[in-house]
């Protein structure tokens, strides 16, 4: 009797045990040989003395620039979480280029679509924000993963009049109306 109680507390643990070490693994796979001490804001600084180096960054994508010889991809830079995806907010170190040799659709890679990437430091280019000009760093990608999108929260149009499902009988389908009764 003992064991058919504690079965579906078993099955319910290695399910998350088991859902919990994928992501991790990806992660781990594409920090090999990546040198985490090097971030965005040291690299803009002093570009000669990081170049070489192997990094891993990610953010959301801002342009995507198809060439002849690849593609080029503007990221604005945003911290990444432990399983590797660029967290929400607006922390930021700044903007570099990621550069494929491939091509790359821009179709798909969309602005706003999140990316990590891992490859080496390939130098600076110069371009301008405006009338800034701003330096990019210039990352050679060897490796790369371009997350879904995710829903990001309620949708605002869902309680616009008409669209709400108890709009016409608003007082009295409220969940926290609750009426005064006064004798």
């Amino acid at each position: 009797m003992k064991t058919r109680s504690s079965l579906p507390i078993a099955l319910l643990l290695s399910t998350l045990l088991l859902s919990a070490s994928c992501a991790p693994s990806l992660c781990r796979d594409l920090r090999q040989d990546v040198d985490e001490s090097v971030l965005l804001p040291m690299v803009i600084a002093n570009p000669q003395a990081y170049e070489g180096r192997r990094v891993l960054w990610g953010g959301t994508i801002l342009d995507t620039d198809p060439r002849r010889s690849g593609t080029v991809i503007e990221v604005l830079e945003r911290p990444l979480g432990s399983d590797c995806e660029p967290t929400d907010g607006d922390a930021t170190g700044g903007r570099f280029l990621a550069v494929s040799d491939n091509f790359l659709d821009p179709a798909v890679y969309t602005q706003g679509r999140e990316i990590t990437v891992v490859g080496t430091i390939d130098g600076i280019e110069f371009r301008t924000i405006g009338e800034y000009e701003y330096p990019y760093p210039v990352v050679s990608m060897n490796n790369h993963v371009l997350w879904p999108f995710r829903d990001r929260g309620y949708r605002e149009y869902y309680y616009y009049p008409g669209t709400y499902p108890y709009y016409p009988y608003y007082p009295f389908y409220d969940p926290f109306y609750r009426p005064l009764w006064v004798p």
